[in-house]
């Protein structure tokens, strides 16, 4: 527990000191760890798969295998031939830091935006019973409309400036941009709405202004896993010989 204060106290004066700079470290070093998950979970299911292979003579149990590419989106699926061994790229983790260091301070001025222009109501003085449940009931009200604006505006142009980014940085051609939006935009932003309505709901009603991006970024690791997963097999995708685009 005392380091966890110490941890707090020293983000709470980094914060205070130099806000935009500390979500950027934040934020690039969860970015890394997400991707070191993703590539890390891709090589655990390729090897598993390998000695699953190696040992169907005498057993047909998959239990342990996670079959990620039955998982992927079926436009992201390809042929097994077409999949070579994962190979670690450390390229790709610092592609994955470096974009999540630079949205950084674009995540930070959209919660400050967020927190002024629907601003939470302050109890001021001693309140009673009924009082406090009003209060609490407005609390609910607007942390439910920052959530709809955070996903109705942000969330859509989140995951496009993603893919965006992501596609031309990989391919240096904004062909390679349109083939991640092709294959990879819709299922992610499905996806997306699966999983972060009531984690913003939470973090709009829970967390303080500089709590809520490292906040949304440590439970977004698996998230951010998520995405690193879908935009690599979206990249192989593109790779596959004789692909043909609709």
């Amino acid at each position: 527990m005392s380091s966890l204060r110490t941890f707090k106290h020293f983000y709470n004066t980094s914060y205070n000191k130099r806000p935009i700079l500390t979500l950027c470290v934040t934020n690039g070093i969860l970015g890394a760890i997400s991707d070191t998950l993703a590539q890390s979970i891709t090589h655990y299911d390729y090897h598993v798969n390998k000695k699953k292979e190696q040992r169907v003579a005498i057993s047909e149990n998959h239990t342990h295998r996670l079959q990620l590419d039955e998982r992927l989106p079926e436009k992201l699926q390809v042929e097994e031939t077409a999949c070579p061994p994962p190979q670690w790229e450390f390229q790709r983790t610092l592609r994955f830091a470096a974009y999540n260091f630079t949205v950084a301070p674009i995540l930070g001025k959209w919660f400050m935006f967020l927190d002024k222009f629907i601003p939470m109501p302050v109890a001021t003085g001693a309140l009673s019973k009924v009082a406090q449940s009003a209060l609490n009931r407005q609390k609910d009200g607007v942390a439910i409309r920052r959530m709809v604006a955070d996903q109705v505006l942000f969330a859509p142009a989140g995951v496009a400036v993603f893919f965006t980014v992501m596609g031309y940085i990989e391919t240096r051609e904004w062909e390679g941009v349109k083939d991640k939006f092709r294959n990879a935009y819709a299922p992610v932003l499905i996806m997306n709405y699966k999983v972060w309505p009531i984690v913003q709901l939470i973090n709009f009603k829970m967390m303080p202004l500089q709590y809520r991006l490292p906040f949304i970024s440590s439970l977004g690791i698996l998230w951010n896993a998520y995405l690193s997963w879908i935009n690599n097999a979206s990249t192989v995708k593109e790779e596959e010989p004789g692909l043909t685009k609709n």
